[in-house]
């Protein structure tokens, strides 16, 4: 069985391909491609489950307001919604683990 593939180019800063050389270096991917690859699979997860945090982190990450965005999240999940969001997201951690993991 083959698996069909796209070629997609894609330029990036010098320290994100730095950072891509070091995990393929460090043994976390075998390859820039593969890592890659797996960070668009997990972008495209995050929205295919519906999870309105997660959709909202992604948009601030993105610099993309509006509806779905992290500022009007209190509009569409209450405080308990956000809670089991993030512990599904990171099963086992503190905030301050969240916090600490999010920022790097």
């Amino acid at each position: 069985m083959t698996t069909k593939s796209m070629l997609v180019q894609v330029r990036m800063p010098p320290r994100l391909v730095e950072a891509l050389d070091r995990l393929a270096k460090e043994g976390l991917y075998t390859s820039r491609s593969e890592a890659i690859l797996d960070a668009v699979r997990r972008l495209a997860l995050a929205y295919e489950r519906k999870d309105p945090l997660r959709q909202s982190i992604i948009r601030k990450y993105l610099g993309r307001p509006g509806k779905g965005s992290i500022e009007n999240v209190g509009e569409v999940l209450n405080p308990e919604e956000i809670t089991q969001s993030l512990e599904q997201a990171f099963p086992g951690k503190s905030i301050d683990e969240i916090i600490s993991e999010v920022r790097r």
